[in-house]
């Protein structure tokens, strides 16, 4: 079966052959055909201004893959994007807008005058878009958040907007731009919420969502196994297989990720009906037939891109 891993990140702090030969490691590994690189301007308290260049010079080096680009801040970002779309990237990664630890920074959010022209040209080109908003749940919450939330400054109290803001957030969005070709990273975070994600897929005809762990998603998603099949099997079609991979794959990094396959794995794969736990958490599979796992490993990342052609054409 082809798979596509449609969301990775590339790490500034090493060479982009060094990023390509990691990726290419983990696309063997997986049994991947290529990967989705999304450029990340600002990460982890550091502005990367060479990032777009070393996605751009990372998808050369890998075949079968594909750039997102990130905006600038402090210039026009519909200007940018007819410029980074021309110069060979295939869509934009949005998360400053959205992540509330980055939000914090930029002091803008998704809905701010600065986005307004650019997701007007976005959804009139079909510029494919994808999209960080929202946090876990959990993430309010300290005695609930996971140890690597907390290590990484993803923990937030009532100085931040809440979990409840960033839904509204993209329900505020998309009401103004309807037609984005916009993919939504980690299921939105409505693993808890399933009931919003199918009101806002069956609101706007060509949104989709990434089903990249974030790990909570899975753990979430199997305290109702039986209403979760039903999910993926409605909305086969709009969703993007991911894990989130960093491009510097070693040690801690690479097993990480590898847990990440495992656990998304079991849940999509495995016997519906069964158990399995990953260190303390249940995972209850979903068992997708191999049809669908076509769609959500490789075709529908296919399709997210080439609605922009369609549109060109």
């Amino acid at each position: 079966m082809k798979k596509i891993d449609f969301h990775v990140h590339v790490s500034a702090s090493i060479s982009p052959e060094r990023s390509a030969q990691y990726l290419s490691d983990m696309c063997q590994r997986h049994g991947y055909e290529g990967v989705g690189i999304m450029s990340l301007y600002y990460n982890y308290g550091e502005f990367c201004s060479e990032c777009n260049d070393i996605a751009l010079r990372v998808k050369d080096l890998l075949k079968n893959s594909y750039a997102f680009a990130s905006l600038l801040p402090n210039e026009d970002f519909a200007l940018q994007t007819k410029r980074l779309m021309s110069s060979g990237f295939d869509g934009i990664k949005l998360i400053r807008g959205g992540k509330p630890s980055h939000h914090r920074i930029s002091g803008h959010s998704y809905d701010s005058e600065i986005y307004r022209d650019f997701f007007s040209y976005a959804e009139e080109e079909r510029v494919p878009i994808l999209m960080h908003n929202n946090d876990p749940a959990l993430n309010w919450d300290i005695k609930r958040a996971s140890k690597r939330a907390i290590e990484k400054g993803w923990v937030y109290d009532d100085t931040y907007p809440s979990h409840e803001y960033y839904y509204s957030l993209v329900d505020r969005v998309l009401k103004k731009h309807p037609l984005l070709n916009l993919t939504i990273a980690h299921l939105g975070f409505y693993s808890e919420n399933i009931d919003r994600a199918i009101a806002l897929l069956e609101r706007y005809p060509n949104l989709r969502f990434d089903v990249t762990p974030a790990l909570n998603i899975y753990f979430e998603l199997s305290q109702y196994p039986e209403k979760a099949k039903c999910f993926f099997e409605t909305y086969r079609d709009r969703l993007i297989f991911g894990t989130d991979a960093d491009s510097q794959l070693e040690g801690f990094a690479r097993d990480y990720n590898d847990k990440k396959n495992r656990i998304t794995s079991a849940f999509l794969t495995g016997e519906y009906g069964s158990q399995q736990e990953f260190e303390g958490d249940v995972i209850r599979p979903i068992g997708l037939t191999n049809d669908i796992l076509a769609d959500i490993y490789y075709n529908n990342a296919k399709r997210f891109l080439a609605t922009r052609n369609e549109v060109k054409k």
